[in-house]
């Protein structure tokens, strides 16, 4: 019944020791992203990024602010103005909560007005909300004790202290789906087109047809163009079916501009494309091209922001995010389907994102000359 088994597994060992390649990526790659994961993922929420508009630009706000601060949670980013710079902010993706403090402010003060402090947060992220909700709270009712333990926190007869006043912004509700869904868009666009792609070179070699693509008169560069026309259009109708699953099935509204959003998402679907290529054309196999295709989505996955929020994670690990092209699609896509963010904004992440396309396109082409070579 197990006649030959052995000579068959030692002809499969032998036949694997050659492929050094499939043996590194196997055993090496996960070690390493283990480690990287294990620092980067975490569910504790610090360094959400904040604006401060001080009216009263006294002792009592500084002393809030200083409070806020400490808490570890926020990392200011400066003060704004007005409540519309504020808002503005927040909107742009600059800043993820904002605090104004009234004109007199003090926690003593007889007016209700002076002792309130309005909060504006992004509730795009409702876990990342509903923890700056939680540690505002915690603020408030820190703040106010001290002057109770001084004794001298009733005025008229009422208690005194300061009030948070919070608004959530783009999701009232803090509605899991608003945060996850438009990520999703991003993601499902991402992960069949780089898989097909990274296979396309790999499958003229295995199948012995490479040879017959080298013997035409056509380009390196027209050839891996060529190669990518017709997985476009296959991202063109998967992008139009998900966007219609997002708007009618989720629910999710789009506050920003549509037009503008198909044609960024037209650029995140070239971008996949000639990452899926560039892998295409440094893999040897089909095996080491499915490897590679996911050494590069599971990090996009983790690393992106689309689980877990980027400014959380270690310093160290943090500047790797702006290495994934999906942490780019990620924030384009959150930022005109849930705050209606506009292109001036988000210009720089579209620049980056037009640059990783069209740079990947010419690397793979000249990787795939020197092959040639």
């Amino acid at each position: 019944m197990f006649r030959g088994l052995g000579a068959m597994a030692l002809k499969e060992l032998r036949q694997l020791k050659r492929d050094r390649v499939t043996i590194f990526i196997a055993i090496l790659i996960p070690v390493i992203q283990m480690t990287i994961f294990g620092y980067a993922i975490s569910t504790e929420v610090k360094n959400v990024n904040a604006v401060v508009v001080d009216l009263a630009l006294n002792e009592s706000s500084r002393d809030l602010v200083s409070g806020i601060n400490n808490t570890g949670v926020f990392r200011m980013k400066g003060s704004v103005a007005s409540y519309d710079d504020a808002y503005q902010a927040i909107v742009n993706g600059d800043a993820r909560a904002a605090f104004i403090i009234p004109p007199g402010f003090s926690p003593l003060a007889r007016e209700e007005q002076a002792r309130r402090v309005q909060v504006l947060v992004d509730g795009s992220d409702s876990t990342m909300a509903n923890y700056v909700l939680s540690t505002v709270s915690g603020v408030s009712q820190e703040y106010s004790s001290r002057f109770r333990v001084q004794g001298t926190s009733i005025v008229n007869g009422q208690l005194q202290g300061i009030q948070a006043s919070v608004r959530v912004l783009f999701n009232p509700q803090l509605r899991s789906s608003t945060f996850f869904v438009p990520a999703l868009l991003a993601l499902i666009l991402h992960l069949p087109l780089v898989l097909l792609t990274a296979l396309s070179v790999v499958r003229e070699r295995v199948e012995g047809t490479l040879e017959q693509l080298i013997a035409t008169p056509i380009s390196r560069l027209g050839l891996m163009i060529g190669k990518l026309v017709p997985m476009f259009g296959l991202g063109v109708l998967e992008g139009a079916g998900v966007l219609l699953v997002m708007a009618y099935v989720f629910g999710v509204p789009i506050r920003g501009s549509l037009p503008m959003l198909i044609g960024l998402l037209l650029i995140w679907i070239a971008a996949s494309l000639s990452l899926g290529l560039l892998i295409s054309t440094v893999a040897r196999n089909q095996l080491q091209a499915v490897m590679m295709a996911i050494l590069v989505i599971i990090p996009s996955i983790l690393l992106s922001g689309f689980m877990f929020p980027r400014e959380s994670m270690p310093p160290v690990i943090y500047p790797i995010t702006f290495l994934l092209p999906m942490t780019y699609a990620i924030n384009i896509v959150r930022g005109i389907v849930i705050r209606g963010t506009d292109i001036t904004a988000l210009l720089p992440q579209v620049i980056v994102l037009v640059g990783i396309a069209f740079g990947l396109i010419f690397l793979a082409a000249g990787r795939f000359q020197k092959r040639l070579g």
